[in-house]
């Protein structure tokens, strides 16, 4: 290559100058401005052969000196460039009546739509049509029939009878020529699929299509077992030998090129870009590449979102997308970058999600890629907190140095080498002794007699074991006689395996000792409490269940036995007065057992709640005529422990008798309700109500509080005179 001639960028590489060395033809590669970047030796040729060579090196230049009068060529390129297509067929000729055929492709940046580079082929066909004049035409025919790169295969008849093939056709189909010549498509019918991998009837076979219809086929995908059983894709298209304007062709060309290996290449490299793109959209870090000026080739979808960008802001430059408080140290990093050709880690002022300032720590690199302009990349960790944290480290390690000399916190130091304990002021202010250093054994002999050995252990323990942690709780002896309780925690050091240092604090739990005490005996007075409640409760219960026994069945029963004695005597009316001495038996017979359902707990575990609270609904109303609305999901006998079953009966019965026998009400709603984390009972009546300020707590309200204490709940009276009753109970679950 003449070395006068070179690019702007870095030189080509070895391995790409060998392969557009070899090429016949003229190979010009451009960025997307068409600016050369690298040329073979045929393309180097054609530039100097030019008298008046463009000093920019544009390969529009170039073209429009070579090819004058052709200006339409330049507006073709654009069009293959802005639509992403292959133009393969644009023919020129120049003054020298030189035909050129020239072929534009376009390189894209991997899963993205940037373009990299343009490549413009010039083919020479006049050297080509002069040597194909120099053959005999029966040989140029078959020379060029069997020296094509695709496979074609000449079709006749309604069968698709192959007439002709090439070798390029047996080579792909996996047979030799004899088995080809002479045998119809619908002999080989069933072999074929389509690009979605479905089976392909014979008769949308390209060929076929063409020689019912007439209809030319362009460049069809499909699939196909050929004689070796390999399945191999195909690129099939298909052309009219004979008069166009005949109504069905007679003579029909078919020609194919073996994909298999670049739809293979593509889905490795569609399956490598989903790859890549899963991998950058599921990181918790934002991602992106940019051109070295700054335009933007790829970001993340956590980088769209932090700065609020779409794919339309893509081949956008940073600066106009960037507030300009983070631009200018934003390309700074890039510069350093591109000038030493080595990673940068630093840290960059940026936004979190919701638009706050944060600040990231930012690795940038050169990506190796052969694009025309170099290609940064980089990512971004949200250090924003971890910032804040090291500030705030800093600060309370200047509040930790101020607050052991001022405040009460306890903190000491022992030196296990040289057997010193530094303890700090609030110590000595603590215990009363003098601040000074002290050692193990006279800390040990202050430490109370029934803890003193068991704290001895557990150092020892620590030491022997290499445990760096250690924390035990003892009485130790102040200076006036008194006794304080300590935690003590502390951390040691280990050198080599050796312990040589500890240091710890000390927390002051004598008043939560004293609380725990007074809480303790507290709790022991709500015991006796709840125990002489449900002494009385029992007690009331034990009366209630007298005076039922006494009032009621008593005075049926008594009323029977008179019954009975009356009958006795009187032989007319005997009959009938036994009759009636029965009904009274059968009626105390029923209070009976219905005292004996109210107290029995057992019918909870056998039927549920529901049904015996219905029953006492049905009780209320017959004694008296009164409305009440009963709500509850039945699933919820299955889901409820029986305690909490047998807690709700209870409540329950226990409130409906306090209606009955004072509220004087028309109309009582009883609601249970169910959420994930708590469970409500609601009992409200329209009754006459109470002052709930100056009528204390009797004994089946109190019930009811132990009754949802003992299940660790609340209990909420809402009343006033003449304004009914709302009481609810919330049971956590």
């Amino acid at each position: 290559m003449n070395p006068t001639f070179t690019t702007n960028y870095r030189e080509m590489a070895p391995w790409l100058e060998s392969i557009l060395n070899d090429c016949q033809d003229a190979v010009f590669i451009t960025d997307r401005h068409f600016y050369l970047q690298h040329w073979n030796v045929t393309a180097e040729e054609l530039w100097f052969k030019q008298p008046d060579r463009p000093a920019k090196k544009n390969i529009v230049d170039f073209l429009n000196r070579m090819f004058p009068g052709h200006h339409e060529v330049h507006s073709q390129l654009q069009r293959a460039i802005a639509l992403d297509e292959q133009v393969e067929d644009i023919f020129v000729a120049g003054p020298d009546r030189k035909t050129y055929r020239i072929s534009c492709y376009t390189h894209k940046f991997p899963g993205t739509h940037y373009l990299l580079d343009v490549v413009i082929i010039l083919r020479d066909l006049q050297a080509t049509i002069h040597r194909k004049k120099e053959i005999r035409p029966g040989v140029l025919y078959n020379t060029l029939f069997n020296s094509l790169e695709e496979g074609v295969m000449l079709l006749q008849g309604d069968q698709g009878t192959i007439i002709s093939a090439n070798n390029k056709a047996c080579e792909i189909l996996g047979c030799i020529h004899d088995q080809l010549i002479g045998k119809n498509l619908t002999d080989i019918g069933g072999k074929a699929y389509r690009d979605d991998g479905t089976p392909m009837p014979i008769q949308e076979y390209p060929g076929m299509v063409t020689l019912r219809t007439g209809e030319v086929i362009q460049q069809q995908i499909l699939g196909f077992n050929n004689a070796l059983g390999q399945l191999i894709w195909l690129s099939v298209s298909t052309c009219l030998l004979e008069e166009v304007n005949a109504p069905v062709p007679r003579l029909v060309g078919v020609t194919f090129n073996d994909i298999t290996a670049c739809r293979e290449a593509e889905s490795r490299l569609s399956e490598s870009e989903y790859i890549f793109q899963s991998f950058m959209n599921n990181t918790h870090s934002p991602a992106w590449i940019v051109d070295e000026d700054g335009y933007i080739i790829y970001m993340n979808d956590i980088y769209k979102r932090v700065f609020k960008l779409n794919d339309c802001h893509l081949y956008t430059n940073v600066r106009d997308l960037m507030p300009k408080e983070l631009v200018d140290q934003y390309t700074a990093n890039n510069q350093r970058v591109l000038e030493t050709g080595q990673p940068l880690i630093t840290i960059e002022s940026s936004f979190q999600e919701d638009g706050s300032p944060a600040m990231h720590l930012v690795i940038k690199f050169l990506l190796q890629t052969s694009t025309p302009k170099r290609l940064i990349g980089g990512q971004s960790i949200d250090i924003t907190e971890e910032k804040r944290a090291h500030e705030e480290i800093a600060k309370i390690n200047e509040r930790f140095y101020y607050t052991t000399k001022a405040t009460s916190d306890y903190i000491w130091d022992w030196n296990i080498e040289k057997g010193t304990i530094y303890r700090s002021e609030p110590f000595s202010r603590l215990t009363g002794y003098a601040q000074n250093d002290m050692n193990l054994d006279w800390l040990l002999e202050r430490i109370h007699i029934d803890d003193r050995q068991r704290i001895m252990d557990h150092i020892n323990t620590s030491l022997q074991s290499r445990n760096n942690y250690w924390q035990d709780e003892y009485q130790f002896l102040c200076a006036d006689g008194s006794y304080k309780y300590l935690s003590d925690k502390g951390y040691i050091i280990f050198k080599d395996g050796i312990a040589v240092r500890a240091i710890g604090a000390i927390q002051d739990l004598t008043e939560k000792r004293k609380l725990e005490a007074e809480l303790a005996q507290q709790k022991e007075k709500e015991r006796l409490r709840i125990n002489q409640a449900m002494i009385a409760g029992q007690e009331y219960e034990r009366n209630e269940i007298s005076k039922e026994l006494h009032d009621n069945v008593n005075q049926i029963l008594s009323s029977a036995i008179i019954l009975l004695s009356t009958a006795k005597g009187n032989g007319d009316e005997q009959e009938q007065l036994l009759g009636k001495t029965s009904q009274y038996i059968n009626l105390a017979i029923q209070e009976i057992r219905k005292i004996s359902k109210s107290l029995n707990s057992s019918i909870i575990k056998e039927v549920g709640f529901i049904d015996p609270v219905e029953d006492i609904i049905k009780n209320m109303q017959l004694v008296r005529p009164i409305i009440v609305d009963f709500e509850c999901d039945p699933e919820l006998e299955m889901e409820l422990t029986h305690d909490v079953q047998l807690m709700l009966y209870r409540i329950i019965q226990e409130q409906t008798n306090n209606i009955m026998r004072y509220a004087e009400a028309g109309y009582v709603r009883i609601a249970i309700d169910k959420s994930p984390n708590q469970l409500t009972l609601l009992i409200q009546d329209n009754g006459k109500g109470f002052d709930a300020t100056k009528q204390t707590k009797g004994i089946g309200l109190l019930n009811i509080l132990n009754r949802a204490e003992t299940l660790g709940g609340t209990l909420t009276i809402d009343t006033k005179p003449m304004g009914g009753c709302r009481l609810e109970v919330q049971i956590p679950l």
